[in-house]
């Protein structure tokens, strides 16, 4: 998949070792790991991901928001926005995003999808995860007011109902 390598590797590593990881995205990491992380990062040891399973998931999180264009591009956010109640919209939009946006996307989901497999364990639920997600996939564009509590839920909704399906984009 044509996915940034940093994403691979972090996703990887928390598929392997922290899938039943209680509070997984919840609690924060080790401010003195990211450092390790990030060298495991630049030099491609996806295999010696250095820190607690809880910094290499605040190490994703950062790094999806440290995007310049987050992986649902700025200018579908109004749209994303207005069909976040019908899946079938949602996911043509998904479907017209570039190449990389749209299979980080979907790696993303299926991955998200995979946790709450296990949420028994890890105790993440569907609200959970579309509320972590939501902002972080789904940003204002440059210049757009600060998103107010009507669009953060619409955000959250939009990849709430990607979290409950698995079947295929159009």
């Amino acid at each position: 998949m044509d996915i940034p390598k940093e994403l691979w590797m972090m996703v990887n590593h928390l598929y392997r070792n922290a899938s039943q990881q209680e509070d997984l995205f919840q609690q924060p990491g080790l401010r003195s790991e990211f450092e390790q992380i990030r060298d495991c990062l630049d030099k491609g040891m996806h295999d010696t991901l250095l820190g607690s399973n809880h910094s290499v998931a605040e190490a994703l999180l950062l790094f999806l928001e440290s995007l310049p264009e987050p992986v649902i591009c700025y200018r579908l956010y109004s749209s994303c926005l207005e069909c976040a109640s019908n899946y079938l919209l949602s996911s043509q939009i998904i479907s017209n995003l570039p190449g990389c946006h749209k299979n980080v996307f979907e790696y993303l989901m299926a991955f998200l999808r995979e946790l709450l497999k296990n949420s028994g364990k890890n105790h993440l639920d569907v609200n959970i995860l579309a509320s972590i997600f939501g902002g972080l996939l789904l940003r204002p564009p440059p210049g757009h007011p600060t998103p107010d509590i009507t669009e953060k839920r619409k955000a959250q909704q939009f990849i709430h109902q990607f979290l409950l399906r698995e079947d295929n984009l159009p």
